[in-house]
């Protein structure tokens, strides 16, 4: 005995049975009494919201012999046909599989014969958006100036595809996603008809899942029905759906406020265990986050979906986790499904982005901005460390001077904060050293890319005369002593430094005794064999020849 599915037992017959598309149908309805409607209409919005449902709808009221006033009858011929999908007059062409130039010809043919039985003949073509451009402009002067007998009703889930000749052409009406308040109430009076029993957790589990599409939902719906024997239960939704329980959701975020390291891998290895999609895990913790900070902002609790027992044990959760960290899961979750496409093991990748959490900075007593100790602990010290210049210039740009006060910028009055005051030689000296992590980040912030090339192996060397800074390359780089003194490099350099220091400065250059230096060479080949592109390029790029 052949079964229907409930989508297709479900679907409306009259306007008033259509869920939340309260704008369309009210266009609509004033078109058919007016006797205004359209040749051509573009039906656009999510999956599952209704395009093709009211297609058909429309096609009906157009056709049907026996209309009351907006509504058809659905008892005579035509209706009849058309519900039964049998109608000469109605076509529906599914445009995936029929997306050529012949077929849209052929239509071209078609439209020419007058109806059968009604008096129009429509045309539904579905995911219009998938035809080829040359059946698009097949198809443009038919859908301009069709017979009077004709209607068009193009349907798609992705209109920003539509050419804009096509577009133009049509009366677009979009259809907005089902909300989970209107998907449960449809839902409720299914199976109210159907004298079947139903948990409210279940059926707000069901509309979550169906993401604003009633399809899914009913799809869904049907499988919690034939699983639960006539009954629809919330814990047979979350074994169908696969979805991660409430519990488990609380047990993190609990581990998370806590910072209980070992629980929240607990939490990812049993999902992972179970077979759940680490993506998806993702998503989900996304959204439970979402949902906290909802909650933490005095937002409505009804906008949630969630179950009124989820939302009571949600408060203290919400409670217990500041806005910042709930920001953070955010970013890390959106950033975990990114990175799991290119991964060969998600689980590390949700771990890593979930353990990163505390990879926090915080400022401590002096000022300086440092790693805390529960991140080296996580993530072991190899993680927490940076690379030198990153760290020395966060440690400087946070450094408190004596009396307690934050410089506001890198180098602000650094001659008052150091021994021997800017006028001196050793204070001047000390100054750009101190400074000179600053001055990297500085030329790099304002694109000045050469000017800091030549100036990466150089170190502060001393100071002749309270002006002249000497600055130490190693042996080998000869391309950039000599660069860093050309114009107008060396303006650039001492420009800055005069911002940063606020002491005048005129660079000269020398080759540091008994260092090598990182010429990026392996082997017996010297610097000075090298092309001073190539010599540029290993600088730059921190490179090696091989």
């Amino acid at each position: 005995m052949s079964y229907t599915a409930l989508y297709r037992t479900w679907r409306p017959n009259k306007w008033e049975d259509v869920v939340n598309q309260k704008p369309v149908i009210r266009i609509l309805q004033n078109a058919l009494v007016e006797s205004k409607v359209s040749h051509a209409y573009l039906f656009s919005g999510p999956r599952g919201t209704g395009k093709t449902t009211v297609a058909r709808l429309l096609a009906k009221s157009v056709n049907c012999s026996r209309p009351q006033g907006s509504e058809p009858c659905n008892n005579c011929e035509a209706c009849e046909a058309i519900t039964g999908g049998s109608s000469v007059d109605v076509m529906e062409i599914d445009a995936a599989s029929n997306r050529g130039i012949d077929e849209i010809r052929s239509l071209r043919e078609s439209v020419r014969y007058l109806p059968v039985m009604g008096r129009y003949k429509v045309y539904i073509i579905d995911e219009v958006h998938m035809l080829t451009q040359e059946a698009f402009n097949a198809l443009l002067k038919t859908l301009e100036e069709p017979p009077p007998h004709v209607i068009f009703i193009l349907a798609t889930t992705a209109a920003h595809k539509i050419p804009v000749t096509i577009a133009s052409r049509c009366q677009r009406l979009e259809f907005r996603r089902l909300s989970i308040p209107d998907i449960e109430g449809r839902l409720e009076t299914i199976l109210v008809s159907q004298n079947a029993q139903w948990e409210e957790g279940a059926l707000r589990l069901v509309a979550r899942a169906a993401a604003g599409s009633m399809r899914d939902a009913l799809s869904v719906l049907d499988l919690c029905l034939t699983y639960g024997d006539g009954k629809v239960l919330e814990a047979d939704a979350r074994e169908i759906l696969g979805a991660t329980s409430a519990e488990i959701m609380e047990r993190l975020f609990t581990a998370i406020a806590a910072r209980d390291i070992k629980s929240i891998l607990d939490v990812t290895k049993e999902n992972s265990e179970r077979g759940k999609d680490m993506g998806e895990l993702c998503q989900e913790i996304g959204a439970y986050a979402r949902d906290l900070l909802l909650i933490a902002s005095g937002g409505s609790k009804a906008d949630l979906g969630r179950t009124r027992q989820e939302v009571e044990n949600m408060l203290p959760i919400a409670g217990a986790l500041s806005g910042d960290m709930l920001i953070r899961v955010l970013k890390a979750m959106s950033n975990a499904v990114s990175s799991m496409r290119n991964s060969d093991n998600p689980r590390l990748v949700a771990d890593m982005c979930l353990l990163g959490l505390f990879l926090e900075r915080e400022i401590d007593q002096s000022g300086t901005r440092v790693v805390t100790d529960e991140a080296m602990s996580v993530a072991g010290k190899h993680a927490a460390r940076e690379p030198v210049q990153t760290r020395q210039a966060v440690a400087h740009t946070h450094r408190r001077k004596e009396d307690g006060k934050p410089y506001s910028e890198p180098g602000q009055k650094i001659q008052e904060h150091l021994p021997g005051g800017a006028g001196a030689e050793g204070g001047l000296l000390e100054a750009v050293t101190y400074s000179w992590d600053s001055l990297l980040e500085q030329l790099q912030k304002n694109r000045k890319i050469q000017a800091r090339a030549y100036l990466l192996p150089a170190r502060p060397s001393r100071v002749i005369d309270d002006r002249i800074l000497v600055l130490a390359y190693p042996k080998g780089y000869a391309t950039h002593m000599e660069q860093i003194l050309s114009e107008p490099h060396k303006q650039v350099v001492q420009k800055y430094i005069e911002k940063i220091t606020k002491h005048r400065v005129d660079l000269r250059v020398e080759v540091q005794e008994g260092q090598n230096g990182n010429s990026g060479l392996d082997g017996g080949e010297t610097s000075d064999d090298l092309h001073p592109l190539v010599k540029a390029a290993i600088t730059i790029l921190d490179g090696k020849v091989t």
